[in-house]
């Protein structure tokens, strides 16, 4: 083979990797949806506006929780070298119960009912 036919050759072969590159592209993303499809078959779907009222529980649960109480956070104030304290560290000690919040203001807007064992069993029966 000479120069010509070698460059030419060495063409057809980027113009090929660039084709199948593409291809392993399309197919990476494919199975990537098939992926979150086959995670998400299983999770109990919701309508937009119950995920709505999910979420306005939510914020209302956090925006009416009082955070202005200083006993519900640990600080460490520290001395600079210019002469001013700095706060150095803070941290939110009551999560548990801004959790216990949001749970409680979640809760309100469903049923709760005990899961059954017994999938092929209808309420019904």
């Amino acid at each position: 083979m000479n120069r010509i036919e070698l460059n030419t050759e060495i063409e057809k072969l980027k113009v090929s990797l660039e084709a199948h590159e593409e291809q392993v592209k399309d197919l990476s993303h494919d199975l990537k949806i098939a992926t979150q499809r086959l995670e998400d078959c299983d999770k109990p779907k919701l309508t937009e506006k119950q995920f709505a009222s999910i979420e306005e529980a939510i914020e209302s649960a956090i925006s009416d929780y009082n955070f202005e109480e200083y006993d519900q956070y640990e600080y460490e104030l520290s001395m600079e070298y210019d002469n001013r304290v700095e706060l150095s560290h803070i941290e939110f000690r009551n999560a548990s119960d801004l959790a216990g919040e949001v749970y409680t203001s979640v809760e309100r807007l469903f049923g709760i009912t005990d899961e059954s064992d017994d999938d092929d069993e209808s309420p019904s029966e």
